[in-house]
């Protein structure tokens, strides 16, 4: 005996579907799909009441979405203080009966925002005003987030950021897979050289040098964006990972994000660029100013080297676990990934002492 199963509705048909849900509306609705984000699926929807953002949640990544949606809802009632701070925040819509989240036929879970209108999104860093408006609207929403009480967030993605959990899943990994790639080996060579520094953020912190407080967990450049005719940023988006965390790995990583530069004529290597680096830690020191104490400003450089070095162990993982993590495009991207970031932590190395003198001039005078 066969089995006939309906085919499920297109995608697309699903979101206007839901659309109209939220907007209580038998209105024309436009639906099409936005951005090229890897984790839950997104739609611009155009309607007579405006412009807004559609996101099907990925409950396989995040799988506590309503959680999430608390956590938003504890940055909305930020939103006076937000604007005081030069910062937008995407405003919620709800739902008739006050729901922030629906459910379609097949019970995934749908949210809708606030389009941010007029503004663009930048692939990399042009000039210096650029750099130091992403200073600036990161140390605004720390300033932000340090209104709230990380025992009061929700952990919406448990373990992000645990650097020594992902050494030791990449060692896991080692041990089930079989590799004897000279590629893999140097890698392998080049972390284990470094692994009592994998460590000093979570140390720090389990000392009380550094204190949990609401991050942003993903401030890397694709998740800014910036007014559509100038070089005014706007806001942080992506929020999802918004969670208890240090400050250090936002730092750390919107500085690996926005600083690294592929090296002239070998794409598998980076450098670090020093200029933009100044640039954004002194926007961000303006913007923050009060918020680090000494201890935690001579611990950015640990973090600065510390989140290349995570994110290559990462793809190193799931490169020996058969790419079942990080989307790619053919064999080895993992891998080809994991070298760049540790040629970037080679060449954060390099510059330790310039790098520590930016930290001190543009600190400087502020702390706690």
């Amino acid at each position: 005996m066969t089995t006939e199963m309906a085919a499920s509705p297109p995608m697309d048909d699903v979101a206007l579907a839901v659309a109209r849900r939220f907007l209580a509306t038998d209105a024309t609705l436009s639906v099409r799909p936005l951005g090229k984000g890897l984790i839950n699926e997104t739609f611009r929807v155009d309607a007579p009441a405006g412009t807004f953002v559609l996101q099907c949640i990925n409950t396989h990544v995040f799988p506590d979405p309503s959680g999430i949606m608390a956590n938003l809802g504890r940055l909305e009632a930020l939103q006076g203080m937000a604007l005081e701070l030069g910062l937008r925040l995407p405003r919620l819509i709800t739902a008739d009966d006050g729901s922030m989240l629906l459910r379609d036929g097949r019970g995934k879970q749908w949210r809708l925002m606030e389009y941010i209108a007029n503004s663009r999104a930048l692939t990399r860093i042009d000039n210096p005003t650029q750099a130091r408006e992403i200073g600036r609207v990161l140390g605004a929403f720390h300033r932000l987030t340090a209104a709230l009480d990380p025992d009061e967030v929700a952990v919406t993605l448990a373990g992000f950021h645990d650097t020594p959990t992902y050494l030791d899943q990449l060692y896991d990994a080692l041990r089930t897979a079989s590799n004897d790639d000279p590629a893999v080996a140097a890698a392998l060579d080049f972390i284990e050289a470094r692994r009592r520094k994998i460590s000093v953020l979570a140390e720090a912190h389990r000392h009380g040098l550094l204190p949990l407080r609401v991050t942003h967990g993903d401030p890397k450049i694709d998740n800014l964006l910036f007014a559509a005719d100038t070089d005014q940023a706007l806001c942080l988006i992506d929020l999802d990972t918004v969670q208890p965390g240090l400050v250090h790995h936002d730092i750390g990583d919107c500085l690996r994000s926005c600083c690294k530069r592929h090296a002239d004529g070998d794409p598998g290597s980076a450098s670090f660029d020093l200029a933009i680096c100044r640039e954004i830690l002194s926007g961000y020191a303006a913007a923050s100013r009060g918020l680090l104490d000494a201890a935690e400003v001579a611990l950015l450089y640990p973090a600065i080297h510390l989140l290349p070095l995570e994110l290559a162990i990462r793809f190193l993982t799931d490169h020996l676990q058969g790419d079942v993590w990080f989307r790619i495009r053919e064999p080895g991207q993992n891998l080809a990934k994991a070298r760049v970031q540790l040629s970037l932590v080679a060449d954060i190395e390099a510059k330790e002492t310039a790098l520590r003198r930016i930290i001190s001039d543009c600190f400087r005078g502020t702390e706690q």
